[in-house]
């Protein structure tokens, strides 16, 4: 093919760089000066410059790139030189796209690495090397995310690009050991650990701690308020707790954008929750640790309660919400409206066990409490019960999904290990020592799993005391009690009510203290753990778990005087 070497001929420029290449040092300033000397020496005339910095050529949707296309529709210039193939697109299917578009409007699109012409030898070279540069995609970002992982697998490296409220990142530059490293922000710490109290101490939702944090004027990192995410995603997140997790969330495109934007850098905009088996737990040090592990797991089970208990969007308050479950498919029991004839049903409709009328079950629930508190010797009996008929079964099972998920979790790391020697990341020396430790491992479980610890005696004695004290206060206030706090008191009591069609199982945990307090106040729940719980207490979860079997109440049909059955009135 002739060359071109007419000072009529006009060129556009067009230069791309993403932002892995800007990290490497590449620059779009120096493909110009490449391009404008290439021209100059051709002899062509420059009629524009089309820059896309930081985008990425896997995105066919970038600004310069549509705006190039643009003015070639509208004649601007007769040819596009650019420095590359891989400048263009690094997608095969889109740069057939846009060399396509460029050509049925007449233009020639130059690449300054390539020989001129137009046959199909070059055609078939630009696919190649087309071809080449959407495999040097890929495979930068297979090494890309390799190596991340062999930083968190192998050095335990934290890797988070912005800090955790609470902490600040720490360059490698600036860290005594050469790596980033987080390193506690004192102010921010301190807020922490009072959301966390807050839950933990008071039952607060955490919509009530954004509220309570505005209003002491606590600003948070960068807005000017607390957004109800920003509380929850501190609350939720177990780097507090000393423990953080890589590859927790899976990129991906999102199906609605909240902001409609015509080009977006990153087409995987959005994320999902990985399985948690798929996470990488990296262990943080000592000092980094905000709140005890004990105190996230509490925050986390009060965070949960709070979710089902919440009276928002509920029409009808019923006395038992989230609490009863079906005894033959263990689904929730919810309430039914039934055009006013309030009830409870299961969620999953199994059939199994009909539906129940609210104030049935309601007075079973309640006459069963209010016995035990008068008589605490009940929920002695009961306590004893529950350990002799559901600890050897719990306690099995509990013991072979901890086995089998220790299983999973060694076979995973195996897995991973295996493909890390075969990527030539480990040694031999190093594989075998993985290995071994592997091994020793998957061993430990299953000697625990033989030997697992026989149930404790139990200390019935021990207990009598604080069980009589607990339910002597608590039985002072059932007279006089509106719904409200029989609600709040059946809430801190029971922690599930399995309905079995003729009767009703109580699953409970009555808060006790070793010590008597001088203040047995009540304030929000009636008796929260918090508030039952005294230094020095002698069980591990501040009160007992005990289980009560009752029939279920069938109260007697409301009739007039002359037998007519009356409409039906709740509560």
């Amino acid at each position: 093919m002739e060359q071109i070497s007419d000072h009529n001929f006009r060129v556009a420029l067009y230069c791309r760089v993403s932002t892995e290449e800007q990290r490497e040092g590449q620059t779009i300033e120096s493909q110009i000066r490449e391009l404008e000397k290439f021209a100059g020496e051709k002899g062509w005339s420059i009629a524009g410059v089309y820059k896309d910095e930081g985008w990425s050529g896997g995105i066919l949707a970038r600004p310069e790139l549509d705006r190039l296309r643009d003015d070639a529709s509208k004649n601007l210039f007769d040819s596009v030189l650019i420095n590359d193939v891989d400048r263009l697109a690094r997608d095969v299917t889109h740069l057939g796209i846009i060399k396509r578009d460029f050509e049925r409007q007449g233009k020639k699109v130059i690449f300054r690495k390539l020989p001129e012409a137009n046959d199909p030898t070059h055609n078939l070279l630009v696919n190649i090397l087309g071809s080449f540069a959407e495999f040097e995609r890929e495979l930068i970002s297979d090494r890309t995310r390799r190596g991340k992982r062999y930083k968190v697998e192998v050095r335990k490296q934290y890797l988070g690009a912005i800090a955790p409220y609470g902490f600040r990142l720490v360059s490698g530059q600036h860290s005594a050991s050469g790596l980033a490293e987080l390193q506690i922000i004192p102010e921010e710490a301190a807020t922490v650990r009072q959301m966390y109290s807050w839950v933990d101490k008071e039952s607060l939702s955490a919509r009530k701690i954004a509220e309570r944090l505005n209003r002491l004027v606590i600003l948070p990192r960068k807005s000017k308020v607390w957004q109800l995410s920003s509380v929850l995603k501190i609350l939720r997140s177990e780097v507090y707790a000393g423990t953080w997790h890589y590859n927790k969330h899976q990129r991906q495109e999102a199906k609605k954008h909240r902001i409609p934007r015509i080009y977006r850098r990153f087409l995987k905009s959005s994320s999902r929750l990985r399985a948690k088996a798929d996470w990488l737990p990296v262990r943080l040090a000592d000092d980094l640790r905000i709140v005890t592990p004990t105190q996230w797991q509490r925050v986390q089970r009060q965070l949960n309660r709070n979710i089902a208990f919440s009276p928002r969007n509920s029409k009808h308050s019923y006395l038992l919400t989230s609490l009863v479950k079906c005894g033959a498919c263990g689904a929730g029991y919810v309430g039914d409206p039934s055009h006013g004839r309030f009830a409870y049903r299961c969620l999953r409709r199994c059939g199994k066990f009909p539906s129940i009328k609210e104030d049935s079950l309601n007075a079973s629930v309640w006459n069963a409490l209010a016995e035990a508190l008068q008589n605490p010797d009940i929920i002695l009996t009961g306590a004893k019960l529950l350990e002799q008929k559901l600890f050897a079964h719990e306690q099995r099972n509990e013991n072979e999904e901890d086995y089998s998920r220790g299983l999973e979790q060694i076979r995973r790391e195996e897995t991973r290990i295996l493909e890390a020697y075969r990527l030539a990341i480990l040694t031999p020396a190093q594989l075998a020592q993985e290995l071994e430790t592997l091994k020793k491992r998957r061993q430990l479980l299953k000697d625990a799993m033989t030997k697992a610890a026989p149930p404790s005696p139990f200390p019935i004695a021990l207990l009598r005391g604080p069980v009589h004290e607990a339910s002597r206060v608590m039985a002072q206030r059932l007279a006089n009690m509106e719904f409200p706090a029989r609600q709040n008191l059946v809430r801190t009591l029971f922690t599930k009510i399995i309905f079995e069609g003729s009767r009703v199982r109580l699953l409970g945990n009555l808060p006790v203290s070793r010590k008597k307090t001088d203040d047995d106040s009540v304030s929000g729940r009636i008796a929260t753990t918090a508030s039952w719980c005294g230094e020095g207490n002698l069980f591990p979860e501040c009160g007992i778990d005990f289980i009560l079997e009752r029939p279920v109440i069938k109260p007697p049909v409301p009739r007039d005087a002359l037998g007519r059955i009356l409409p039906y009135n709740p509560q």
